[in-house]
């Protein structure tokens, strides 16, 4: 069962505040130092969390396939899973990523999908699709979510309730942009390479 946009709320809450005092300041929120222990007690996981991953390198063994979760910038851990790119004759190169995240503040996750403008060696340009899924990587998605389901029992997070805009400070994103899925997963979810 999906958890109410509400009760989301009172969970994020414990771990993000409702105002910056903290930003500037060489000693920790009481509400970072939640956080960090939790972090510290979810990294037991990992291992489990890399078997994921090679499940999944075994489900899609012509894409990169790698484990994202930077520690303690996300509250999430996260998976890429990157199709191959068809080469662009002239102009930019658009290069997809699907991505994957388990929060470890609920029992929520959510897949997306992420395409990155590339020239070159630069990246000009990131959006992130965090509604439908374009056709094309569907399949992968649905695949990504089954395994974390299976894996941790976990309930994808609808999108309406996603966009839930929230009155918490999550890294960088700020009140009045941030929302529960910055508050969940990532506050940069285009920021993935």
């Amino acid at each position: 069962m999906t958890p109410s946009a509400e009760n989301l709320l009172a969970v994020a809450r414990r771990y993000w505040r409702d105002d910056d005092l903290y930003e500037f300041r060489l000693d920790h929120s009481p509400e970072y130092s939640r956080y960090e222990a939790l972090w510290k007690e979810k990294r037991k996981e990992f291992g489990r969390w890399l078997a994921l991953m090679q499940q999944l390198k075994q489900t899609f063994p012509d894409f990169d396939v790698w484990d994202y979760t930077p520690p303690s910038a996300n509250p999430a851990f996260g998976v890429i899973v990157a199709p191959p790119n068809v080469k662009a004759l002239h102009g930019p190169q658009l290069e997809w990523r699907v991505v994957g995240y388990l929060s470890i503040l609920a029992p929520v996750y959510t897949v997306h999908c992420v395409r990155h403008e590339v020239y070159g060696q630069h990246h000009t340009d990131s959006k992130v699709f965090l509604g439908p899924t374009p056709l094309e990587l569907h399949g992968v998605a649905e695949l990504i979510a089954q395994r974390i389901e299976a894996d941790y029992g976990a309930t994808a997070l609808p999108l309406d309730i996603a966009q839930t805009p929230v009155p918490l400070y999550v890294n960088f994103m700020k009140p009045p942009q941030t929302t529960l899925f910055h508050a969940l997963f990532s506050s940069e979810p285009w920021n993935i390479f």
